[in-house]
């Protein structure tokens, strides 16, 4: 089973890490249309954001995917744009696909970052194998 895909939103890996292999650009590309039209304004909005980050999260894997494809393990410099139109939110979310390793000369540095619990593992880098 291969390791889980790790996210940044920086364009370097985290301290103590450097970049094996740069292997190109990624987009993952997803649709959602599943909120519908309501008299509350609140619910409207509550279900809007839903739809979004859903289809964000899609799109997200597809794109992770993709960087898996090529035998990457980061997708660095990850970045999302969102589109909302008459009730289908499109969300094209795309980064630089990459290989990294703990620096050796840096070995002391690499240690792995905890997530808030919930939160989405967009910023954290697990511990590499030197």
């Amino acid at each position: 089973m291969a390791a889980p895909m790790a996210y940044s939103t920086l364009n370097k890996p985290a301290d103590g890490y450097i970049i094996e292999r740069d292997l190109g650009v990624v987009f993952g590309t997803a649709v959602g249309a599943n909120w519908n039209f309501t008299f509350s304004v609140q619910k409207a909005m509550r279900d809007a954001a839903r739809a979004i980050e859903e289809t964000r999260t899609t799109a997200m894997t597809v794109m992770g995917q993709k960087a898996a494809e090529r035998g990457a393990n980061i997708v660095l410099g990850v970045s999302f744009d969102t589109e909302r139109q008459q009730g289908v939110a499109i969300v094209t979310c795309w980064g630089t696909a990459c290989v990294v390793k703990a620096d050796p000369s840096r070995a002391h540095v690499a240690a792995p970052v905890a997530a808030a619990p919930g939160a989405a593992p967009v910023v954290a880098m697990p511990a590499m194998p030197p």
